[in-house]
């Protein structure tokens, strides 16, 4: 599974106009904003990007263990579903979840090793069928699994995306009005001119207001 870094102000425009102004004879002025600096110093960015950042290194694990598992009987693969959601394992614990992955490994290379038999006998071929029939069982398991996972990384990164993205708008905006500028635009698309607001839209993202 890919990782993904949160980053949702790095697509954003804002314009914003004022009916004050468009009635003026005034030159309107327009803003610009830093969005490299916003990603470095919003605070409540970097605290959801990390989040995201665990919420995605969870689904990794949780992927790698079902992988590393994936030949255990469904005995075996309960005992170790059921070992692995307890809360506080103790030692014992620990030590039995080793051994259930060492164990899917075993039945991994027994099922190698009767495949890979020139002549087998009827139980030696009902047994291999049997670890094949759990193998195929557990790949299909796996994709659907990975599916699942993927989709949901897509809706949380879509969630706190708009967190995010709604959050600088409304900053930008406010102070867009209360300095009377037309127009925002990112800083790096503006070769001249500007006023810098980032500063300010960062106090305002932040919950710090402006000294006077």
């Amino acid at each position: 599974m890919r990782r993904v870094v949160l980053w949702a102000v790095g697509v954003l425009i804002i314009v914003s106009a004022s009916s004050s102004l468009a009635a003026s004879a005034e030159m309107p002025k327009f803003g610009v904003v830093d969005m490299e600096q916003l990603g470095r110093d919003y605070r409540q960015m970097q605290e959801l990007n990390q989040q995201f950042q665990d919420f995605q290194a969870e689904q990794e694990r949780r992927l790698k263990q079902t992988y590393e598992t994936r030949l255990l009987t469904e005995a075996e693969a309960q005992e170790y579903s059921d070992l692995s959601s307890t809360a506080a394992p103790t030692e014992t614990n620990k030590k039995r979840l080793q051994e259930l992955q060492a164990l899917s490994g075993t039945h991994e290379q027994r099922l190698q090793e009767l495949q890979g038999k020139e002549t087998r006998t009827p139980e030696e071929d009902s047994e291999m069928q049997q670890w094949n029939t759990l193998y195929q069982q557990r790949m299909v398991e796996l994709t659907k699994l990975r599916d699942e996972l993927e989709k949901s990384r897509q809706t949380r990164f879509s969630e706190l995306n708009k967190v995010i993205t709604d959050n600088v708008n409304s900053a930008i905006q406010a102070v867009a009005q209360a300095q009377k500028l037309a127009v925002v635009l990112r800083k790096e698309m503006v070769l001249y001119g500007g006023e810098d607001i980032t500063s300010v839209v960062l106090l305002k993202l932040n919950g710090t207001t402006p000294q006077p």
